[in-house]
């Protein structure tokens, strides 16, 4: 039987490369494409470039001086672009602002960091200054000179029982959050670990070191160091035969400095209490340039380019106010959530930013659409796929449609017939600043690149990014948003088609896979074939509601309300989705 469903899977598979992609409105046709061409010739990579450059310095720390710096260096390109944080700002007039908040405990704030060899010779190891993620976060500040010894593991207890560790710095293969807690209960003094994940491909890039943390320890104010696998094989090997000792000098400090968040805002004239937002965590380790000085660099880029066309009337002012956001990741979206929890009904949709900048020669990644939670993150099936980040938990009864998938989905397409950009997408995962919006009901969506060898690593610098891909993402998130703020009808009737023909497809892929499972549970027999049909059935009714729920939010897109002419338009695409489902529900036997 493993053969016949073999089979059935590799037929499905080929039918899906040889069905015709699903047709992206062209032209004239597509309601963002006015909004692509004037963004296309106005987005300036190279300034964006620029804004990484300066980003890029600092170990951005929310509430820290680099972070501040980074905060203090948007608002004044803000301002060169006539946003104002008057307080007497005129209304309609493009504005800004600076959150505080005050974190409930201490910040860790990185200031340098030394390793040094003192036995069996005098040299330095590695450096702060050379890289920035040899400190791990929460170290605290030490000078001390103390012997080196390996453990093999780390995280469990029994890797401790033949190696005395007291009064040594412990070295280790092993993530150092999972290593330091039971080091510190046996007396050692720090934790040196070369641990780097498998996505960052270790083996290809030895010298390579990835981003750490410890919990915050009060009590021995102790500290952990990252160094590459090919340093620390070269500490192992001295081990196996004679004494080391090292040198460890660090320069830190916490505080409970206000931690930033920087909201431009260019209003909407009709629902101006309506909401677009465009999100991008400046918060990082240095250089952290993929991660994600881009997405803020094409964030900042997308904010002062769109407010330059409407200063210049080549765009029409919005409906809607467009919201610009840059945040400490998950900190910033949730505080600023928090202060306008009455106005969160009325935030249309949103588009993250984290990422968007690798290029995929060097990096190994394509632009990624990171679709909203829909029954594929519950029901795998191809042609769905993961990125390789990982997979995040949705509960099936919180899934809820809409159609900002589709409709982005259909804007990248677009920006891929002008230009031969490489993209893909991938059911929702989860790690960024959608999370917050997605958790209160909100359509949001992550724009990112996957897999890179340099995520949360030194190798995260300027050198692996695309002006390209950063122009890409930004103009295809631009004219997107811009097109939901704008808010017409005639928008809204393309997106229809759009997210209609989008349910067609998907309810045909269905329907393929539906079919080659339940022959395949025909042979197996009839208690089989009921359990079998139970589940497609589920899956089916799923992706049905889900489905109906994204057509009729189309009636949310045009500013003011819908006329009674798209409702009944609206209405009679629902129709024909339920009788779709129906008939498949009986040719199934569902």
């Amino acid at each position: 039987m493993i053969v016949i469903r073999t089979t059935l899977i590799f037929l499905f598979q080929l039918s899906l490369l040889n069905a015709p992609p699903l047709k992206a409105q062209t032209g004239q046709n597509h309601p963002a494409q006015m909004t692509m061409e004037l963004l296309h010739h106005h987005f300036n990579a190279e300034r964006a470039m620029k804004h990484v450059e300066f980003f890029t310095q600092f170990w951005r720390v929310g509430g820290g001086p680099g972070y501040d710096s980074c905060i203090a260096y948007i608002e004044k390109e803000l301002r060169s672009e006539n946003f104002s944080n008057a307080p007497n700002t005129d209304p309609s007039s493009a504005r800004y602002e600076v959150l505080e908040d005050i974190p409930s405990q201490d910040v860790w704030h990185p200031e340098d960091a030394v390793l040094s060899l003192e036995v069996p010779e005098q040299r330095i190891l590695s450096s702060y200054a050379e890289t920035p993620l040899l400190l791990c976060i929460n170290s605290f500040p030490t000078d001390l000179s103390a012997p080196l010894v390996f453990v093999s593991g780390g995280s469990q207890e029994a890797d401790f029982e033949q190696v005395n560790v007291a009064g040594k710095i412990v070295l280790t293969d092993e993530p150092p959050q999972a290593v330091f807690p039971l080091a510190m209960q046996r007396g050692a003094v720090g934790v040196i670990s070369s641990h780097v994940p498998p996505h960052n491909r270790p083996s290809e890039y030895p010298h390579l070191v990835a981003q750490g943390r410890i919990p915050i320890d009060t009590t021995r104010k102790s500290f952990a160091l990252k160094i590459s696998s090919l340093l620390a094989r070269e500490l192992k090997e001295m081990l196996a035969y004679q004494e080391v000792r090292v040198r460890v000098k660090i320069g830190s400090f916490f505080s409970r400095s206000p931690i930033k968040t920087l909201v431009a805002e260019i209003p909407g004239a009709q629902t101006p209490k309506e909401r677009i937002i465009l999100v991008a965590h400046l918060d990082h380790y240095k250089p952290g340039a993929n991660d994600n000085a881009s997405g803020s660099a094409t964030l900042l880029e997308i904010a002062t380019t769109l407010q330059r066309l409407l200063r210049e009337q080549s765009l029409s002012r919005p409906s809607r106010t467009v919201t610009f956001l840059w945040v400490d990741e998950y900190r910033g979206t949730e505080f600023w959530m928090r202060r306008h929890r009455s106005d969160l009904s009325a935030v249309h949709a949103v588009f993250v930013l984290d990422m968007v900048g690798g290029n995929p020669e060097k990096t190994g990644g394509l632009f990624r659409v990171e679709r909203m939670p829909d029954p594929a993150v519950i029901w795998m099936r191809p042609p769905d796929q993961h990125s390789g980040w990982g997979t995040g938990r949705w509960e099936k009864e919180k899934l809820f449609g809409s159609y900002l998938n589709d409709f982005f989905l259909s804007v990248v397409r677009l920006r891929q017939t002008q230009t031969h950009w490489r993209t893909t997408d991938n059911v929702w995962e989860g790690g960024s600043d959608h999370d917050p919006f997605l958790r209160n009901g909100i359509p949001a969506l992550l724009s990112w690149h996957f897999p890179d060898f340099a995520y949360h690593a030194s190798l995260d610098g300027i050198e692996n990014l695309s002006p390209d891909e950063m122009k890409n993402a930004g103009v295809s998130i631009g004219s997107a948003a811009m097109t939901l703020a704008l808010g017409t009808e005639a928008a809204a009737k393309s997106i229809l088609e759009i997210v209609y023909t989008a349910s067609v497809r998907r309810l045909d892929l269905l329907n393929e896979m539906a079919t080659m499972e339940v022959t395949e549970a025909q042979v197996h027999g009839e208690e089989n074939l009921r359990s079998v049909r139970k589940q497609e059935k589920e899956i089916l009714d799923a992706w049905g509601m889900w489905y109906e729920q994204a057509i009729r939010s189309v009636l949310k897109i045009p500013a003011g309300g819908s006329s009674k002419t798209f409702e009944e338009l609206v209405e009679s695409r629902i129709a024909a989705h339920r009788r779709k489902i129906q008939e498949m529900s009986i040719s199934l036997g569902l």
